[in-house]
Order: structure tokens, then sequence, then C-alpha cells
């Protein structure tokens, strides 16, 4: 018979396990516990912050349609309506928006409605901070102040002026019998100009005898302030590719400044110039979207006036800007052609 061998015995050498192994076997639990807990807070606060930028959003397209309108009166009215609804530092914002449209309307009426939502805008704990604790080159002559103060200067200005002439609505004289017609067409529509020959004659000679060159064919409108005027006539603007350089071109000469005796009522043509230049611009031009008497009378040469498309200058005044720069249009309007109408 054969024999069997007795059973081999076996031994099992359970492996020591390291410190670090110890370790994460104690504490994986607790900690896998402890990142759910902590990527359920992050993901609760990515939705609150997801939902407050769809809230800013919706805020700021309100804001943006209440300042659409085609008149300086309507567009404030709707700001004023927008700011009831709107809360915080926006709320501020509208207000004061409402306030620069409502202060030059020519009566006394429009500057107390403007100062009272110049009061609400800068009164409480949620004014903008953009309005009183930043300075920018806003003041006369581009001097730094804040917006806040800026805005106080020019509702005191503009309450002197009608203390000083009442409220009558000033307006400069008819246009002369014949008086010259100029037909700008930019890609927002037509603006139709009258000229006053008789009253800035060295001037509207220069305009008329660039628009028959063709001059201002292909520029833009590359300064804008919003709802008040639009400036354009730099040969530099029919450049994309050197945005740096509009505004400081010309046809190489200046025009010595004529006493035209006209004021900046909606819808003025006038000659733009250098800071602190006595002599205007050879080329360069800005238009009016509404009386601008204490920024500009005295200090610009005015020679002529809007017949038609004033709605146009609205238009093109109220556009986008670059962020950061309130005078840059975010695509500036080109001037197709220009003609003189026989």
């Amino acid at each position: 018979m054969a024999k069997h061998k007795a059973a081999t015995e076996i031994t099992i050498v359970q492996e020591e396990r390291s410190a670090f192994q110890q370790w994460v076997d104690r504490y994986k639990w607790p900690a896998l516990g402890l990142l759910a807990a902590v990527s359920a807070v992050i993901l609760f606060r990515t939705n609150q912050a997801q939902s407050a930028l769809e809230s800013d959003r919706a805020a700021w397209g309100e804001l943006h349609e209440a300042r659409t309108g085609a008149l300086p009166g309507e567009r404030a009215s709707s700001l004023m309506s927008a700011a009831d609804r709107l809360e915080g530092p926006l709320a501020s914002w509208a207000l004061f928006e409402a306030a620069g449209n409502q202060a030059f309307g020519g009566k006394q009426d429009d500057v107390e409605a403007a100062r009272a939502a110049f009061v609400r805008a800068t009164s409480g704990d949620q004014v903008h901070p953009l309005l009183e604790k930043i300075e920018f080159p806003v003041g006369l002559d581009g001097a730094e102040s804040t917006l806040s103060a800026a805005m106080e200067q020019r509702l005191s200005r503009e309450a002197t002026w009608l203390e000083q002439y009442g409220n009558e609505v000033y307006d400069n004289p008819p246009l002369p019998d014949g008086h010259p017609r100029v037909e700008l067409v930019t890609d927002k529509g037509t603006i139709l100009i009258g000229l006053y020959e008789d009253l800035a004659p060295e001037h509207v000679a220069n305009f008329l005898k660039l628009v028959n060159e063709g001059s201002y064919d292909g520029t833009r409108f590359h300064r804008t302030m919003t709802g008040s005027m639009i400036q354009g006539g730099d040969p530099n603007s029919k450049d994309l590719d050197a945005k740096d350089t509009w505004g400081q071109g010309g046809p190489g000469y200046t025009i010595p400044a004529e006493e035209s005796g006209l004021i900046h009522v909606e819808g003025a043509l006038a000659a733009a110039k250098k800071g602190g230049a006595s002599d205007s611009s050879g080329s360069q031009f800005y238009i009016t979207a509404q009386p601008m008497h204490d920024q500009f009378d005295g200090r610009y040469v005015v020679y002529g006036v809007v017949i038609e498309g004033l709605d146009i200058v609205q238009e093109i005044s109220n556009g986008e800007t670059v962020e950061g720069e309130a005078e840059k249009p975010l695509e500036a309007v080109v001037l197709t052609s220009a003609r003189v109408l026989e």
C-alpha cells in the first residue's frame, strides 16, 4: 500500500503595513465625506454666482432699454422708471443718467427735476462707486473730477444761465435765403445740414470745399458724448488700423475763429479744435444732439444746423462705447458720403 506524505504546513506571512497606509485606512472615509461636503458647498456657491450673474444681466438689460429713447426727455423718464425697479448701485446709476438727460431741456422745471434725480442718485449707502470714488477727465478742458462733482457743476451752471436769461427758449436766427445745404449719408441714415454762410463765411467755405473734394467720404464719427454730441471729419478715421490716431488728424491747416454769434442749440454744427487752441480744426466738426449752451457757447464756432435727421444724430450719440472710455464708440459710425445739394 502506498504511503501518503504528511501534509506540508503552510505559513501565511502577513505583510506589515506602513504608517502612511495605516493613516490612509484610518482617515480615508472621513476625508471622502469632507470632500463631498466641500464639493457640495462649491456647487451651491457656483449656482448662487450663476443666479446673481443672470440677475445682473437682466438688470443691465433693463437699464440699456431705458436709455434708448430718441430724445433726452424720453430717456430721462424711462431711466427714472427703471431706477424705481432696480436695486442698489445700479438704481443710483440710472438716476444719475436720468439727471444728465433731464438737465438740459432749457427750462427751470427741467433743472429742478434733474437736481432731484441727482440728489437721489448720490444719497444713501448704495451710491454707485463710479460716481464719487474715482476721478475721470470729465471737467472743462479735461480737468480731473468725479462724475458726481462734474454733474454738480453742470447743474449749477445751467441754473445760473436760466436765472440770467429766464425760461425763454433761445434759438439761432433763421437760415438765410439760398443758404448752402449739405447731405451727410451715414450707415445709420441721412443728415441734412443748413449752413450760415453769412455769419461764418470762412468756416462754411472750408466745409463746402472739403465736401466737394470728397475729403469726408469714408470718415467716421470717432467721438461721441452720450445723448450730447457726435464728432467726425478726421481723415485718420478712414483707417481702422490707426485707431490710436483718430481725433488727431486734419488737412494740415487750421481756420481762424469767427464771431458767428450762433449758439449751441439742438442740432448745431460747429468746428472742433484742439484743447487750448484758438483756431478751429481744418476739417473736424461736431453736431450737438441736445442744447449745450453752458459747455460750448463762446468757445467754439457754430456755422450750421441740422435741418433733417436729428434723430440720426441722437441715435449715433447714444451708441455703445468702449468700456472705460466714455467718449470712444465701440463701432464708429461711417460717414459714407457727403455732397453739396443744389
